[in-house]
């Protein structure tokens, strides 16, 4: 199926926008932070046709633009403002894996006009500065130092990390979160600096607030894995938190598991795609 790439660009910054043919209801893909849109490369395909798929390097990350300030939420959320206006996403559900779900959150409440419904995949539904201090996140949650590192151990570390095996087309997600140089050596495309100026606005994210607030429909869309490793199951303790808050809420959200690691599009594709096709097909008899 053929890919279009194009530029959408707003107050200077240009991102980077893929796009798979469809007939039916838009769908914008969001990735998480340090990631890029590659994350959706095995979810995408199964959705497109049916529907129209757009996706995005945001600002900071992949092909965007590298922008010294401009992280918050208001910065962000107007950038897929105008992926959705300049693109003419009319009636867009949007979907946000991890940060991209707080943005995709955001979205929906800001812009009700634009956004039809949002899927929140791992993400947007979890207080962090409910959990832990900044002090406490910063330390914890700072990305290692990689830039310099030969390609080869990033991608075994990756591996290693996510705890995938290292195919075809999970290489090209981790290659794409990186610049690769003559002698093999990388460096982050997206910086600590800035990787840390996001990770900040995650924490002053009142996500209460922001559940309270949206109006179209909404799934949250959890992984749940059963690992043993203690930051697992304190990040699985969260979610269940978060699923409590949400289920108390009600109505337009809706909260639902799904197997599987943090990293679920690379993990399950299949069950994503079913899971956002139902989700739109769905959003599509509320409104007939």
């Amino acid at each position: 199926m053929p890919e279009k790439r194009r530029i959408v660009e707003r107050d200077g910054v240009r991102l980077a926008v893929r796009e798979l043919p469809g007939d039916g209801r838009p769908l914008l893909l969001l990735h998480g932070l340090a990631s890029t849109t590659h994350i959706w490369d095995l979810v995408a395909p199964r959705l497109a046709g049916r529907h129209r798929v757009v996706a995005y390097d945001q600002r900071g990350h992949g092909e965007s633009t590298k922008t010294a300030a401009g992280y918050g939420f208001p910065e962000v959320v107007a950038d897929a403002a105008e992926v959705i206006r300049r693109l003419r996403l009319r009636r867009t559900v949007i979907v946000g894996h991890s940060w991209g779900g707080s943005v995709a959150l955001e979205a929906a409440v800001r812009h009700p006009r634009l956004v039809a419904g949002a899927v929140l995949l791992d993400g947007g539904f979890m207080s962090m500065r409910d959990r832990i201090d900044w002090q406490a996140a910063r330390e914890l949650l700072r990305p290692p130092d990689i830039d310099g590192m030969h390609v080869d151990e990033f991608l075994r570390r990756w591996s290693g990390a996510t705890g995938l095996p290292l195919t075809d087309g999970r290489g090209t997600v981790a290659r794409s979160l990186v610049r690769v140089g003559p002698d093999g050596r990388i460096r982050r495309r997206l910086s600590v600096p800035k990787h840390m100026r996001i990770l900040r606005a995650i924490w002053e994210h009142d996500v209460g607030r922001a559940l309270r607030s949206v109006r179209v429909p909404t799934l949250v869309l959890a992984a749940r894995s059963h690992g043993t490793d203690p930051k697992e199951a304190a990040f699985m303790e969260a979610k269940r938190e978060g699923a409590a808050a949400v289920r108390a809420i009600g109505e337009p959200l809706r909260f639902a598991w799904i197997e599987g690691i943090h990293d679920v599009p690379l993990d399950r594709p299949a069950a994503v795609a079913a899971r956002v096709r139902s989700f739109a097909a769905n959003l599509a008899r509320i409104e007939a």
